[in-house]
Parts: structure tokens; C-alpha cells; sequence
């Protein structure tokens, strides 16, 4: 899980710090984040969403030699473009995304994290172009140590990461072949998923193999802007990428019938004329094509209903719904503004429910305040503000208050200043608005 992340010159923050250890030095499970529009919740999930992309990089190559191969009637142009979208993206991209505007100094982010009770540290740094520094500290045999440490000038590799100096050698020549184009994670990772070079996988040792499967197990659903939205999923073997629709090999069929039973049982607990989900199957090859199906009560009346044609709250909360199980499941998850279209009280009971399962780490943003009042531990409370001279801080709330009574509003305190993070009162003449619109 992560300990702390450290920013700089990242969207809009110029330096800060995001802890997120409990009193006892262990990371939370939950964390909310909280702070008035455009102080920059997005940019925080957002350093999660850049970790994970800068970690794929090095599969543009093979996405695009399979899509290559593949015979046009095999994927359709939505799919084409929704896959090109959602992955092709080179570091000099990524950077030009999340780099601070007008910024000349370099990007920097530091990634605590614990995995079996152990610290590591991630470092990477980025010019406006390329990696400039990346730097990896971890567990090595029995004691923490450096697993690389690469500069333009300097390129320090431990041999403690693999088992045998072959696969050391294969991974130095890739380094000195890719490097700051790609970030060493990402070289390995792809290395160590490449099917055709089982080699290489066999020969990473088992401590260096938790830190790769940390990484890549990572989730984040961030959202840009009112209308892009993105996400990365480290999705363990039972669950699907999509809920809603899309395409898998026909002898995962038995899958796609236990997911419509799960998503069954979850929508007859927070629905109540919603009464079964299952899946309309188009079989051709060894592929279904499949589109998430609804039977509801309308008008006193049970109706089938095409998923895609439900309100944007309820599509909203199925497409959040496999980044929740990944984090019951025991991996990272992160959600940008999880109470987008879901109604306060079922924000409330979905977080409260998920408090009790979390066996990894959920991280959200999000504008709702009844979860201040809920009973969750003040320690999960997090939020953003602007210091006297324009920086950013994130804090826990016991920050600003150590001792917090435990029958204290959170809630009223919050609304009335207490923790900042609000927006000024605005009173808007709207009349006005109008008369400068008007042609003398």
C-alpha cells in the first residue's frame, strides 16, 4: 500500500507532500479527499494515473503489432479507437499532460509504499521531454537497498534484482537502448510480461516480483475535464474489464455468467426496481461479444432494459464498481470524484460497506459531506488547501485538530471553515451577467 506520495511541479502543484500513515505508522485503507473546485483532488489521483501510465509505455510496440494482425472484421473502428485512446501514449505525452504550465524546473514524484511490512521508494523525475532520474529502493534479500538508480550521466543496476547475470546483462542493454524514453519499471515490466521471454520472468527474484505486481495491480478511474475520463485496472483473474460490454474468448463464457449473477445481487441491494442483470451473448469464432442487459419494474410491469440506456448515476457507479472490488481484493485503487451522479445516502452506505471489506487500499475524491458525519475514523479525512503564499497542502483534519472530540460534527466544522478546503460564498448577479451580453 502507499505511505506518502511527494509532488513537484506536477499540475498545479509546486511542492507537497501527501502522507497517508496512521497514528501507528501503517497505511490507511481508506482515504477522502476533500476541497473546493479546481484545487486539484484531480491532481492527486492524477500522479497515481501517471505512475501507472508510465509503466505501459513500453507495450505501445506490441499493442500495436497485434491490432496490426488482427483481420479487419475482428475489431470494429469504436473498439480501434477506444484502444488507441485509452493506451498509446509516449513519455514526451504523459509529461506534456502533467507537467506544470510554464514550469522550466523538473517534474518530481516519490512514491512511498509497504508491501508485507516492508518500505520501498519510487523516484522518477522528467524534463520536459524524458526521464532524467529514476530511482528504485526496496527490500533486497533480507535488508532495504537500492535496486537502480539511473541519471543520463549514471546507470546503477543491482544484480540482487534477477537470480543469474544473463538476464542482468539483457536488461542493462535495454536500459542503454530505451532508457528516458521508457522508464526502467516499464522495461521490466514488460520484460517480465513478455510471454515469448520466459526467461527474463523466471529470473526476477521474488522480492523484486512483489514490487512488479504492486505497480501493476495499481487501479485508477480518473476523470479530465467534464468528458474524458480514463482508467487503469490491475484486474486479478475473475473480474472483467467491462461490465457493460465488449468482447471475450468464448471459453470464458462461464465468467461472463458469474459476473451477470454478481452484478445481480449487487443491484438488488441498492436498487429497488432493478431485479436481474445478465448478458445478451453474440457468439462468432471463439469470441462473444456481449452488452449488459437489465430486467426492471416500470410502470408495475417487468421490463428488459439495454444497460446503456439507464441514467448516468447508475452507469457511473457500474463502471466504479470493479476499481471497489480491487481494493477489497487487496490491491491500490483510486476513484476521481466517486459520488459523480450516485445519490448522497447511497454514496454514504457504498463507503461505509466498503470500510468493513478493504483488505488493500481505496483512495477517492469526492464533495460529499455526509460521509463526515457517517462514523468513519477521522484519520480517513483528508483535505486540500492553498497556503498564504499559493502552494498547495494536503492534510488529515487531526492535523488542524489532534483531539477531536468523538461526538463532534466533522460535517458543521468543515462547512463553517474549520479544516479550510471551502469554496467562498458567491453571490452572483446574474442580471448582470445578461447586460454586458447585450449590442448597444
Amino acid at each position: 500500500m502507499f505511505e506518502y506520495i511527494r509532488l513537484k511541479n506536477f499540475k498545479s502543484f509546486g511542492d507537497v507532500e501527501f502522507n497517508l500513515l496512521d497514528k501507528k505508522g501503517n497505511p490507511k485503507k481508506l482515504i477522502l479527499i476533500y476541497g473546493e473546485n479546481g484545487i486539484g483532488k484531480s491532481n492527486v489521483a492524477s500522479s497515481f494515473f501517471m505512475l501507472s501510465e508510465t509503466m505501459r509505455t513500453m507495450d505501445v510496440r506490441d499493442i500495436l503489432q497485434s491490432l496490426l494482425a488482427q483481420n479487419h472484421d475482428q475489431i470494429n473502428d469504436e473498439e480501434f479507437t477506444q484502444l488507441i485512446k485509452s493506451q498509446y501514449k509516449d513519455i514526451e505525452t504523459i509529461i506534456h499532460e502533467c507537467k506544470m504550465v510554464g514550469s522550466t524546473d523538473p517534474m518530481y514524484l516519490e512514491f512511498g509504499f509497504k508491501i508485507s511490512e516492508k518500505s520501498g521508494k519510487y523516484i522518477l523525475e522528467t524534463d520536459d521531454s524524458q526521464i532524467i532520474h529514476e530511482r528504485l529502493e526496496f527490500t533486497l534479500t533480507k535488508n532495504k537497498g537500492t535496486y537502480f538508480d539511473i541519471t543520463p550521466d549514471k546507470s546503477i543496476i543491482s544484480p540482487k534484482i534477477f537470480k543469474g547475470k544473463k538476464a542482468l546483462q539483457e536488461i542493462k542493454f535495454a536500459c542503454e537502448k530505451f532508457w528516458g524514453k521508457h522508464s526502467l519499471l516499464s522495461i521490466l515490466m514488460h520484460e517480465s510480461d513478455d510471454k515469448a521471454d520466459q526467461y527474463i520472468k523466471d529470473q526476477i527474484s521474488d522480492n523484486f516480483n512483489s514490487v512488479i505486481k504492486f505497480f501493476s495491480r495499481v487501479s485508477c478511474k480518473i476523470k479530465f475535464g467534464s468528458r474524458q475520463e480514463r482508467g487503469f485496472i490491475g484486474l486479478p483473474k475473475e473480474l472483467l474489464g467491462s461490465l457493460e460490454k465488449g468482447r471475450i474468448r468464448i471459453d470464458k463464457e462461464a465468467q461472463l455468467d458469474r459476473t451477470a449473477e454478481m452484478l445481480t445481487q449487487f443491484f438488488q441491494l441498492t436498487y429497488r426496481d432493478i431485479k436481474k442483470a445478465y448478458y445478451k451473448k453474440e457468439k462468432k469464432n471463439d469470441r462473444i461479444r456481449y452488452q449488459l442487459m437489465i430486467s426492471k419494474y416500470i410502470a408495475g410491469q417487468a421490463r428488459e432494459i439495454d444497460f446503456s440506456l439507464e441514467s448516468t448515476g447508475t452507469q457511473s457507479l457500474i463502471q466504479q464498481l470493479p476499481f471497489m472490488l480491487v481494493a477489497v481484493k487487496g490491491s491500490v485503487s483510486v476513484i476521481d470524484e466517486f459520488d459523480t451522479g450516485i445519490h448522497d445516502l447511497l454514496v454514504k452506505d457504498l463507503i461505509l460497506s466498503l470500510e468493513e471489506c478493504i483488505n488493500g487500499q481505496l483512495i477517492v475524491t469526492t464533495h460529499n459531506t455526509l460521509l463526515m458525519e457517517s462514523g468513519l475514523s477521522k484519520e480517513f479525512i483528508y483535505v486540500i488547501n492553498e497556503t498564504q503564499n499559493g502552494d498547495k497542502e494536503i492534510q488529515c483534519i487531526t492535523h488542524y485538530d489532534p483531539k477531536i472530540h468523538p461526538n463532534t460534527n466533522i460535517r458543521d466544522q468543515y462547512i463553517f471553515g474549520k479544516y479550510s478546503g471551502i469554496p467562498e460564498h458567491a453571490a452572483v448577479d446574474f442580471r448582470a451577467l445578461l447586460t454586458t451580453l447585450k449590442d448597444e
